[in-house]
């Protein structure tokens, strides 16, 4: 392994509001060699210790060694999302049971709105069992709305409009540009399927055996040979361009098509907060497409060191899943319901990976998330995957106003890190912000569950806020008395900071900036110090 030399400072840090803290760390990363994850230590590289094993993970397993015992008692933390294998391997015994509902028998025996809400509630569906899986982006229902789809044209002075006309034909131009590759690359395999059809009989195409073809003494299968070459090098496998084509025919067909009326089958009024006369119990997905939600909760709760596909943040809790993010965009009804609906049902951490850069009613959501700070409800969010400064591009849900004063003070937004420390150290796509984002936790090249017990690697922002929201289960569940406005103030307070200069995200030409310009913590999320530094403030309290 290559040695990472490392100069550490300690010393006490203090915030504004005095909780001292002399746990957090500020490191200074010096002759840094760039490398590979390797099995045996990087699987889970989100749970290393940069001191232990020299990654800049959340120090998960160090926190187990030294400060952490599992407590009998588990904590319900809420995921909004798609829909998830309640089935799984290393999910069983984690998800919440609504007690007071008898399952089946189409009542709703506990008086809370809900009928057969056993696990949580799916606000994708109709009252009658049926649930969607797709929707289209919300700046095409804006669209929509103003009847652009109708005269070709916004009016002066809509800047809403006008900017959703130009992510519109952003993205319409992207998608065909897209197709046109794909194709491409299609075509260049039916080739490839003749020309090398002796050496792959099966199409069980391996750079392995391309090294061993001669094209010196077979020159027409030069072109076969080095286009095969280049493409199983950046992983553009036969079974990737499937995959790629049945994302891009959704986006045409669903996601970016103004005719798709994607609130047919429910059939309530998105405008109307007050009409819940929709969805139903079945939190599980719809297809096979549907892997988000089971990857999220895999992150949190898979079983730990069972020696199988997955290792979560903590095992103490009950998932209680809701179902209410489609492919394509959420309705801002869904999300303000389903905070409600955690809230009500004993949730004490929800974890958000969705977002939009658009939003039809945001008052809705943000409403259900003040109404979340007054019931000491900690929510986690994934601060987006667009490479955006979000300080300057809205990225909803929002915990701000448009004077960027923030609303509540239980929303911690997560940022995405990448094990590299080097200038790629913030995820290629995460977005960032030295105001409205709080903190970076671990996001790229995650491994975890997805359906049918099966696991994948998976990257974003979506996949970092879970880190965050297992480690704030562990300090409230280990502290039950600290309030959630404290536990973020702990979380943000106890990561550690990484004295890098790094790419702003998206901008690889740009001059390099301070890592801790990115946030406004400037922090990586760090389980072990949280712990510590948790344990002080709650003996300061007494």
């Amino acid at each position: 392994m290559k040695k990472i030399f490392l100069v550490l400072l300690l010393y006490p840090l203090f915030s504004s509001s005095q909780i001292q803290n002399t746990f957090s760390k500020d490191i200074v990363v010096v002759n840094y060699k760039e490398k590979k994850l390797s099995d045996s230590i990087g699987k889970f590289w989100q749970h290393k210790d940069i001191f232990f094993d020299t990654l800049p993970g959340s120090s998960i397993d160090k926190a187990y060694q030294e400060v952490w015992s599992s407590p009998k008692d588990s904590i319900i933390i809420a995921i909004i999302d798609s829909g998830v294998d309640i089935n799984h391997e290393e999910l069983q015994g984690h998800f919440w049971i609504n007690n007071n509902e008898v399952p089946g028998n189409h009542l709703d025996d506990d008086k809370n709105g809900y009928i057969d809400d056993i696990h949580g509630w799916n606000f994708l569906g109709n009252s009658k069992g049926k649930s969607i899986s797709y929707a289209r982006k919300e700046f095409i229902r804006i669209l929509c709305d103003k009847g652009y789809f109708k005269n070709g044209k916004i009016k002066d002075g809509d800047s809403i409009g006008k900017k959703a006309e130009k992510i519109f034909k952003e993205q319409i131009k992207t998608l065909d540009e897209d197709w046109e590759y794909v194709i491409g690359i299609e075509n260049d395999y039916k080739r490839i399927g003749k020309d090398l059809k002796e050496y792959f009989p099966n199409k069980n195409y391996s750079l392995e055996k391309i090294k061993k073809i001669d094209t010196i003494a077979n020159p027409n299968l030069a072109f076969s040979v080095k286009k095969l070459d280049y493409y199983l090098t950046y992983e553009a496998t036969l079974d990737w361009m499937v995959d790629f084509k049945k994302y891009l025919k959704a986006l045409k067909k669903f996601k970016l098509n103004p005719d798709f009326d994607d609130r047919k089958e429910i059939g309530d009024d998105v405008n109307d907060l007050f009409d819940k006369s929709y969805g139903n119990g079945d939190i599980t997905p719809v297809d096979e497409t549907e892997i988000h939600a089971t990857a999220v909760a895999g992150l949190i709760a898979a079983k730990r060191n069972n020696k199988k596909g997955g290792n979560g943040v903590i095992n103490n809790v009950k998932l209680m899943m809701i179902r209410a993010v489609p492919s394509g965009d959420e309705y801002d009804k869904d999300i303000a319901l389903a905070i409600r609906y955690a809230v009500d049902n004993g949730a004490k951490i929800i974890n958000m990976s969705f977002g939009k850069l658009f939003s039809k009613q945001p008052e809705f959501v943000e409403e259900a998330i003040k109404y979340a700070s007054k019931h000491d409800v900690l929510l986690v969010h994934g601060a987006g995957n667009d490479n955006l400064n979000i300080d300057l591009h809205d990225f909803y849900p929002l915990d701000y106003s448009t004077s960027k004063n923030e609303i509540t003070d239980n929303f911690i937004n997560v940022g995405a890190l990448n094990y590299k420390m080097n200038h790629k150290f913030p995820a290629y796509f995460s977005n960032y912000g030295k105001l409205n984002v709080d903190i970076f936790a671990p996001g790229y090249e995650l491994h975890t569950t997805i359906p049918e017990n099966s696991y994948i690697t998976e990257s974003g922002t979506s996949f970092a806020a879970p880190i965050v929201t297992g480690i704030a289960a562990m300090v409230r569940l280990k502290y039950p008395l600290l309030s959630a406005k404290q536990v973020k103030q702990i979380i943000i307070e106890s990561g550690n900071k990484y004295h890098l200069q790094v790419r702003i995200p998206g901008k690889t030409k740009s001059p390099r900036v301070p890592f801790s310009e990115l946030s406004k913590s400037g922090k990586i999320v760090n389980a072990y110090n949280a712990l510590l530094l948790a344990e002080q403030v709650s003996k300061d309290k007494k």
